[in-house]
C-alpha cells in the first residue's frame, strides 16, 4: 500500500478499491457461502471417504453459479462498470473479477482446511508465498512496465491463478477430491449456505459499500484517499483474522466435547481476545502519524483522520467474529441471515445521510456504528446458546 501510493494517483488507488468491492461482493453470491460447511463438518465426520465425499460435492455449487456469473458480466459488463465509475474502455477488469473471485473462494477454502487441520507451517508457507508473488509482480507491472493501477490487478489475477492451481494439487494429494458426488451434500452445502449469504452480503455492505457510496457521491479520487486511510485502520484486521483462525477450532473443539475446564478456557480465550485487540488499536493510533508521514505519498494525507475509526470497527468486528462461532456450531444460520438484512438497511441508511452530512467521514461513522450494532446482538446471542461463566471471574483460572 505505501509503495502504490508513490506510484498510482488517488483516482487510480479510488477504481482500485471499487474493483476490490466488486470481488467481494461476487464471492458470497458465487460461493453462496455453502464451503463453510466444510470446517464444521470436519469436527463430526464419520469416515475420510464422506468427508471427501461432502467436500467434493459442496465445491461443485461456486463452479456452476461461477460460470453464471461469468456469462452475465461478459454482456453487460459495460453497464457495470458504468455503475461502479470505471472507465468503459477497462470494462473487461468486470470480466476478470469474477474470475478472481472463483479462484479466491477455492484457495479459501483450501486455506481453511489447513486450519481444521491444524497445520500451521503449511499454511504460512502458502500465504506467505502468494504474498511475495503478489508483491513482486505488483513492482514489476507498476514500476517496469509502468501499468498503473492495472498492474496490481494483473498480479492479484495472476497470484490467485497460481494459488487455485496449488490448492487443487493439494486437494488431491489429501484425497478430498473425489467423483463421489452425492445430492444429498450439495442440498446441504445449500441449506447451510444460503441463510449466510444475507450474512455475507451484510459483511460486504459495511465493508465495501461505503467506497461505492464515496465514488458516487463525493469524487473517484476521495474514494482513493478514503481507502488509504481505511486500510491502515484495517491493519487491526490480520490481527482480527488471526485470531479467527485460531479461536474457531479451539471453540468447536471444546463445545463438542463439553467440560468445566473447556468452558473456562473458552470464557478466558475470549476475554484475553477482546484484551488483545484493544491494545492492537491503541498502538495503531500512536504509529499512524509516523505511518503516513515517513510511507505514504503526501497526497493521500487526508486518509489519516480514518484510521482510527476503522480500527475501532474492526475491534467490534473481532468480537463478532468471536461470538458467531457459538451460532455456526449450533447451524443456526438463518439467525446471521436475519441481523444482516438489519444491518444491511441500517448501513446504507446510514452511509447516505452519514456523508451527506460529514463528507467521507461519514462513511467510516457508518461503518463503526454498523460493525458496533451486529457485534453487540451477536454478542448476547452467542451467550444466550451456551451456559459460559462469563461474569463469574473467580473461575477463570489464572494458570
Amino acid at each position: 500500500m505505501p509503495y502504490i501510493s508513490h506510484h498510482v494517483d488517488p483516482a487510480g488507488y479510488g477504481i482500485l478499491s471499487i474493483i476490490n468491492s466488486f470481488v467481494t461482493i461476487l464471492i458470497p453470491l458465487m460461493g453462496i457461502t455453502a464451503t463453510s460447511i466444510i470446517t464444521i463438518e470436519y469436527y463430526q465426520k464419520n469416515s475420510k471417504e464422506e468427508f471427501s465425499s461432502l467436500v467434493s460435492s459442496v465445491l461443485i455449487i461456486p463452479l456452476i453459479a461461477g460460470l453464471i456469473f461469468l456469462i452475465v458480466s461478459f454482456f453487460f459488463s459495460h453497464p457495470i462498470a458504468t455503475f461502479l465509475e470505471i472507465p468503459i474502455e477497462k470494462s473487461y477488469w468486470i470480466v476478470l473479477s469474477v474470475v478472481i473471485a472463483i479462484f479466491t473462494i477455492y484457495s479459501e477454502v483450501q486455506l481453511s482446511y489447513l486450519v481444521v487441520e491444524q497445520k500451521a507451517t503449511l499454511y504460512a508457507k502458502f500465504s506467505i508465498a502468494k504474498f511475495l508473488v503478489e508483491i513482486s509482480l505488483t513492482i514489476l507491472f507498476i514500476s517496469v512496465f509502468h501499468m498503473s493501477w492495472e498492474g496490481r490487478l494483473l498480479s492479484w489475477f495472476i497470484a490467485s491463478t497460481l494459488a487455485v492451481i496449488f490448492s487443487f494439487i493439494y486437494f488431491k494429494k489429501v484425497d478430498l477430491i473425489t467423483l463421489r458426488i452425492k445430492k444429498i451434500y450439495i442440498i446441504a452445502g445449500l441449506n447451510f449456505g444460503l441463510p449466510l449469504i444475507t450474512h455475507t452480503i451484510g459483511k460486504f455492505v459495511i465493508n465495501q459499500s461505503d467506497r461505492i457510496f464515496i465514488a458516487k457521491l463525493i469524487t473517484i479520487e476521495e474514494a482513493g484517499i478514503y481507502n488509504i486511510g481505511y486500510q491502515v485502520g484495517m491493519v487491526i484486521l490480520i490481527v482480527v483474522n488471526a485470531l479467527g483462525n485460531f479461536y474457531q477450532p479451539f471453540l468447536f473443539k471444546r463445545l463438542s466435547d463439553r467440560s468445566q475446564k473447556g468452558d473456562l478456557e473458552i470464557v478466558r480465550t475470549t476475554y484475553i481476545g477482546i484484551a488483545g485487540l484493544i491494545l492492537v488499536l491503541i498502538i495503531l493510533s500512536v504509529s499512524s502519524p509516523y505511518l503516513f508521514k515517513f510511507f505514504i505519498d503526501s497526497s493521500y494525507a487526508k486518509g489519516i483522520k480514518y484510521v482510527f475509526w476503522t480500527g475501532l470497527s474492526y475491534l467490534f468486528w473481532g468480537i463478532y467474529i468471536l461470538f458467531t462461532g457459538f451460532i455456526f456450531f449450533t447451524k443456526k444460520t438463518k439467525f446471521l441471515g436475519y441481523l444482516a438484512v438489519l444491518n444491511v438497511i441500517l448501513n446504507l441508511i446510514l452511509n447516505y445521510f452519514l456523508i451527506i452530512n460529514f463528507g467521507a467521514l461519514g462513511a467510516v461513522y457508518a461503518t463503526c456504528i454498523s460493525f458496533f450494532v451486529v457485534a453487540l446482538i451477536v454478542t448476547i446471542k452467542g451467550a444466550k446458546l451456551f451456559n459460559l461463566p462469563w461474569f463469574d471471574y473467580r473461575l477463570i483460572p489464572r494458570k
